[in-house]
């Protein structure tokens, strides 16, 4: 008497069990994803506004750190005349790359050739990383220096 396969019992068992985990497990995962989604976010925020001071630095002009909602993007003087403002790198759209969204204090953030901010801000300067359930800040301080990631 070889029976062979599963009794519809046995399956609904199996489904159920597998239903329960999924249920368990999806949502720590996607908590997760977003945790790091924001800690990316707060990354390419630091290594932009490290990238803009060396460019004001090895150019010998002033740069810029450019913030809006959802994107974050480097501008600085052209190498050979006339000198216009340019772009450095690419644009970065952290809202559709990260999923998350910015609320900094200040639109732009401009470093003078010595890589100092101008002008010399009273208060650090505080980004808002926004996700769907969490939230995270970079701190740029009145020099211009990313001083909490």
């Amino acid at each position: 008497m070889g029976r062979k396969g599963f009794s519809l019992i046995e399956m609904m068992f199996v489904f159920v069990l597998a239903g329960v985990i999924m249920a368990i497990g999806f949502p720590r995962l996607r908590n997760g994803l977003e945790q790091q989604n924001i800690r990316n976010a707060k990354a390419l925020l630091g290594t932009l506004a490290a990238t803009a001071r060396g460019a004001a630095v090895q150019r010998g002009c002033n740069a810029t750190l450019n913030m809006t909602v959802d994107s974050i993007w480097v501008t600085a003087c052209d190498l050979t005349p006339p000198f216009a403002p340019v772009q450095i790198g690419t644009k970065k759209l952290v809202g559709d790359e990260f999923n998350v969204s910015l609320a900094p204090d200040v639109a732009s953030i401009v470093y003078d050739p010595r890589g100092i901010r101008m002008p010399f801000a009273a208060s650090p300067t505080s980004v808002r990383i926004i996700g769907a359930h969490y939230t995270d800040s970079v701190v740029i301080n009145q020099v211009g220096k990313v001083t909490r990631q």
